[in-house]
């Protein structure tokens, strides 16, 4: 099953093209990594995927639903509940502990603290992390705040998780397992991963290559 969908999606920023027409289909269960050199179109594709950015032309499906026909509260809603984020910095809330990090995206769609903080916890300890739940970002490491990034992904049950470079601000070490949660953590829950990267090994880990040059897509390849 189509999960996500870009149809001939450009976007430009004032006068300078990043996507020309790109069009991708992902499956549920997928995993993909997107590739290329940097200010090749990756990141734009990733942000218009979640919704982040409106195309300037072409459509983005996500679990059959066209994000252009949606109200601004219900696009928000299905960003909330059916995308999962993981950006290369977490972008965790500073001041609040883990588990209420993690419990946001439930507490926003109207979830009870207590039903939000139990699967929150869960997910916490599905990425390894449980015994850091009252700590606050400041008090983690890299890779620890990057697993509650990927626990905060996938706390809501989302169809597909966008990671834009996550593991580029770690160490290998952290950033092997850090992948290895993800792809767990994905798997685990069913959703179709589509992976920004530099990174090699996190590209041979995909089951799908996209490779993007200027804007388009270059080349595809499964592996």
């Amino acid at each position: 099953m189509t999960v996500l969908e870009l149809s001939s999606v450009e976007y430009s920023y004032r006068r300078n093209a990043a996507l020309r027409g790109v069009s991708l289909q992902v499956q549920a269960g997928e995993v993909v990594a997107v590739t290329g050199a940097s200010g090749c179109g990756k990141s734009t594709l990733l942000h218009c995927a979640a919704g982040i950015l409106t195309p300037d032309a072409g459509s983005v499906q996500v679990a059959g639903q066209d994000l252009a026909t949606l109200p601004e509260d219900e696009r928000s809603r299905l960003r909330r509940t059916k995308v999962g984020v993981v950006l290369q910095f977490g972008q965790l809330v500073p001041d609040l502990p883990l588990i209420d990090n993690v419990a946001l995206p439930l507490l926003l769609d109207g979830h009870e603290r207590a039903e939000a903080h139990e699967a929150a916890l869960e997910w916490l300890k599905q990425v390894g992390v449980a015994d850091e739940a009252d700590a606050v970002p400041a008090e983690l490491s890299g890779g620890q705040a990057q697993r509650a990034a990927v626990a905060r992904a996938l706390v809501t049950g989302p169809s597909v998780v966008l990671a834009d470079e996550p593991t580029g601000s770690l160490d290998s070490r952290a950033g092997q397992e850090l992948l290895e949660v993800l792809l767990r953590a994905s798997r685990y829950r069913g959703a179709a991963l589509v992976v920004v990267t530099h990174d090699n090994l996190v590209a041979a880990s995909a089951d799908r290559e996209i490779r993007l040059r200027d804007g388009v897509i270059q080349h595809e390849v499964a592996l």
